[in-house]
C-alpha cells in the first residue's frame, strides 16, 4: 500500500509547484508518471483487497470486499461533488494541499496502524522480496519466447497486449476528454457542474454495473454480458457527444427522443436504440 501513496504524494507536490510557479503544463505528464510508477489507484485498491483477503475468513471475505468496493465508489462520488466547491472557495493550490494532507494521513495510518501480515504465498513457503525484477522478467518472457511445445502462443499475447493498451489509453483518457468537452461551448460548465456530472456518472455506473452483472450472469451468461456492455458503452459515448445543454447531458435520451420524434423513421429507430443503450453504463 505504501508505493501508491508515495507516488500520489510526489504527484501532488508537482501539481502545487506547477500552479504556484506557473510552470509549463507539460510538467503534468511528469507528475502523472510519478503517480503511475507508484502504482496509482489501481494498485492501492488491489493491495487493499489483498490485505482484506489475507486477514479475513472465507465466511466474511466476500462482504468485506464488497464494502471496500462500495467505499471506493462513495469516495469517488464525494470527491467529484466537493472538488468544484473547493476550487471555487480555496483555489487550486489549497485544494491540492488538502489532498496532500489526506494522503499523508493515509500514509501514516498504513505505516503505523495497519498490522503487517505474513507475505508468504498461499501455495508455497517462499518469502517474496518487497521489490524485485523477477516478476517483470517473467511477464516479459511470455511475450518474447514461445512455449516449449511450439504452440506459438506468444503472438496472441502480443496482440492482446496491443488491444489492451489501446483500450486502456481510451479508458484512462475518457475523463479528460469529457472534461474538455464540458468546458467548451455550448456547455461551458464550471468546475462545480463538472463535479456533479462525474458524481452522477460514477454513481450510476457503480449501481447499474452491479445490478446488470448480477442479472446477466444468472440469466444470460458472460458472453452476452460482454456484448451488451460494449453496446451500452458505445451508446453512452454517442449520447454524451450529442449533448448541447445540461439537460441533454444528464438525461439526454429524453431530449433526443423529443427532438427527433417527428423526423425520418430511421431516426426513430436510432433514438430507440440510443434509449436502450443509455439506460445503463458499461463497466
Amino acid at each position: 500500500m505504501i508505493p501508491p501513496l508515495i507516488g500520489a504524494t510526489v504527484c501532488l507536490l508537482f501539481f502545487i509547484a506547477i500552479v504556484f510557479f506557473d510552470l509549463p503544463l507539460g510538467f503534468l505528464i511528469l507528475a502523472s508518471l510519478c503517480d503511475g510508477f507508484g502504482g496509482g489507484v489501481s494498485t492501492m485498491v488491489m493491495a487493499t483487497c489483498s490485505y482484506v483477503s489475507n486477514v479475513s475468513s472465507t465466511q466474511s471475505r466476500s462482504i468485506r470486499i464488497v464494502i471496500v468496493e462500495l467505499t471506493v465508489g462513495l469516495a469517488n462520488v464525494i470527491s467529484c461533488v466537493s472538488i468544484g466547491y473547493s476550487i471555487n472557495l480555496l483555489g487550486y493550490i489549497w485544494t491540492f494541499v488538502i489532498f496532500l494532507g489526506i494522503i499523508f494521513v493515509a500514509l501514516c495510518y498504513v505505516v503505523f496502524v495497519v498490522t503487517e501480515v505474513s507475505p508468504e504465498s498461499a501455495t508455497t513457503t517462499h518469502k517474496p522480496g518487497f521489490f524485485t525484477t523477477k516478476h517483470f522478467r517473467q511477464v516479459l518472457a511470455l511475450y518474447m519466447k514461445d512455449d516449449e511445445d511450439g504452440s506459438d502462443h506468444h503472438w496472441k499475447l502480443r496482440f492482446t497486449l496491443l488491444m489492451m493498451g489501446m483500450i486502456s489509453a481510451l479508458e484512462m483518457g475518457d475523463a479528460d476528454v469529457r472534461t474538455l468537452f464540458m468546458l467548451s461551448a455550448p456547455l461551458c460548465f464550471s468546475a462545480v457542474w463538472i463535479g456533479y456530472f462525474f458524481a452522477a456518472f460514477v454513481l450510476s455506473k457503480m449501481v447499474t454495473t452491479l445490478t446488470m452483472t448480477h442479472v446477466f450472469v444468472r440469466r444470460i451468461g458472460d458472453p452476452m454480458l460482454m456484448v451488451v456492455g460494449l453496446l451500452f458503452g458505445t451508446g453512452d459515448q454517442l449520447m454524451f457527444g450529442l449533448s448541447t445543454n445540461r439537460l441533454m447531458l444528464f438525461v439526454g435520451k429524453y431530449c433526443v427522443l423529443f427532438r427527433y420524434r417527428h423526423e425520418h423513421p430511421l431516426n426513430n429507430i436510432c433514438v430507440a436504440v440510443g434509449l436502450l443503450l443509455r439506460n445503463t453504463i458499461h463497466e
